[in-house]
């Protein structure tokens, strides 16, 4: 006959599953806290075979300063009233090495027969998570301190997390910037622009947009470059992104100043080329040899040379016109200069109507330098000027006078390059009125130009 072994009780099933654990330490203590059994799993976690540590103070797994502080019998204490404590701190192994344990403390019948405990290694899992926590501290520390506006949000571009500064900045709270709130901070006119700038992300990685964001101190919208990237690397819609928000207002009216500056260059150094260009034909046309073109080809560029180098100092804004005439004349002129009178108001010049004037002062001083007022010691100049008012209107009038020269009855039987540009190019270029005459005792000239009006800008003539 065969014998009939009778089935193991729950108990003893029990017992099996807990003794060939090897994934959990499972023990039990007595109401003392002596270990009174001790499995595989406890032996392979915690480094003590089973016949050295049974019969021993459980409280040597725990850290001597949790010893210190009574946490194994605040564990008992809890663990017999409430019917459970939960244990997630620091443990001891048998050579002295730690690991985090998570482990649950239960009572056994009633806390007669003392208590069990399982408990498990996840020191893994919580260094993951401490490092998670630092790095998430040292995120919130740099973002709150660096001055540009740091989000986080997800790749369809709902926002998360705003920093303070995006607070201050916008006037919005955290909580009304949460999902597509913070685009009541950007300009109607950018958030298209904005919103479409995060679906192209998606199939570039990077998000990428200048936009102009309110200043809640002053209503001011202001340009702002917004950069934002995947934390891991992976631009799908759930991935969290982190970005930030710079101010380039001001480099950006540095930018449009610049190509203000490149246009307005560019167009200067056209019109300069053309000024070089007429001067060089009609000396050319006017002088009776090379040798006599030279020099006062020469002369006509230091002339233009010299009022460029006060549009220069000007930063080519307007000029004062009693600095323009004193370069003029000291290029003529050395030594003593009382014979000549120079007065008039301050009067700002453009540059434009400033060349032309500076290369009419320039013929009438080389007149004089050869033949007039400034070779002959008895001669006087006298240079006035004034601002007329008509109509609403500014003409600056400019009155060259030379007297005690003796110029005799004869006109110039031929007009040079200095009477046509009087006569014929300011009046062109300037609208000027102009009124050239060569009197029996020295040269006389009128010069009107418009300070308010129009005015043509081609040299040429």
């Amino acid at each position: 006959m065969v014998e009939k072994r009778s089935s193991p009780t729950s108990e003893e099933l029990l017992m099996l599953v807990i003794e060939s654990s090897i994934d959990f330490a499972i023990f039990t203590i007595d109401p003392a806290g002596i270990i009174t059994s001790w499995n595989i799993g406890a032996e392979r976690l915690l480094g003590y075979q089973q016949n050295e540590i049974v019969g021993r103070d459980g409280d040597v797994i725990f850290t001597p300063e949790d010893r210190a502080t009574g946490a194994p019998q605040g564990e008992r204490i809890k663990a017999g009233s409430t019917g459970r404590a939960e244990d997630e701190r620091w443990h001891l192994r048998k050579d002295g090495s730690r690991f985090w344990g998570s482990g649950l403390l239960m009572p056994l019948r009633n806390n007669v027969d003392g208590f069990a405990k399982i408990l498990r290694d996840r020191t893994a899992q919580h260094r993951a998570t401490e490092t998670l926590r630092e790095n998430e501290a040292r995120f919130r520390l740099l973002a709150t301190s660096i001055p540009q506006l740091v989000f986080r949000s997800h790749g369809t571009g709902e926002r998360s997390w705003g920093s303070p500064q995006w607070e201050v900045f916008t006037g919005l709270s955290d909580a009304k910037s949460q999902g597509f709130g913070w685009l009541d901070a950007v300009h109607p006119h950018d958030r298209d622009l904005t919103v479409r700038a995060w679906r192209d992300a998606q199939a570039s990685g990077e998000y990428y947009v200048e936009h102009r964001i309110r200043r809640f101190a002053d209503g001011e919208y202001r340009w702002h470059q917004t950069r934002a990237r995947p934390v891991s690397g992976e631009q799908s819609i759930t991935t969290d992104w982190v970005g930030t928000s710079a101010d380039i207002h001001d480099l950006r009216g540095l930018q449009e100043r610049q190509q203000v500056l490149l246009a307005e260059l560019q167009h200067r150094t056209r019109n300069l080329l053309a000024i070089v260009q007429s001067i060089a034909r009609k000396t050319l046309r006017t002088s009776s040899s090379l040798e006599g073109f030279t020099p006062e080809f020469e002369g006509r560029l230091r002339a233009l040379s010299r009022v460029q180098s006060l549009l220069e100092r000007a930063d080519h804004e307007s000029i004062d016109l009693h600095a323009l005439i004193k370069a003029e004349l000291a290029a003529h002129v050395e030594g003593d200069t009382q014979q000549i009178a120079i007065d008039g108001p301050p009067v700002a010049v453009p540059p434009q109507s400033a060349q032309s004037l500076a290369l009419a002062l320039h013929e009438l001083a080389t007149n004089a330098a050869k033949y007039g007022a400034l070779r002959q010691r008895s001669a006087k100049l006298s240079l006035t000027w004034r601002v007329e008012e008509h109509g609403g209107n500014r003409d600056l009038s400019i009155t060259w006078r030379e007297s005690g020269v003796p110029m005799g009855t004869a006109r110039p039987s031929r007009r040079g390059y200095g009477s046509e540009l009087i006569e014929r190019a300011l009046p062109y270029q300037l609208k000027a009125k102009t009124n050239l005459e060569f009197g029996s005792d020295g040269v006389r000239c009128a010069i009107m130009v418009p300070l308010s009006a129009d005015r043509k800008e081609n040299v040429n003539g």
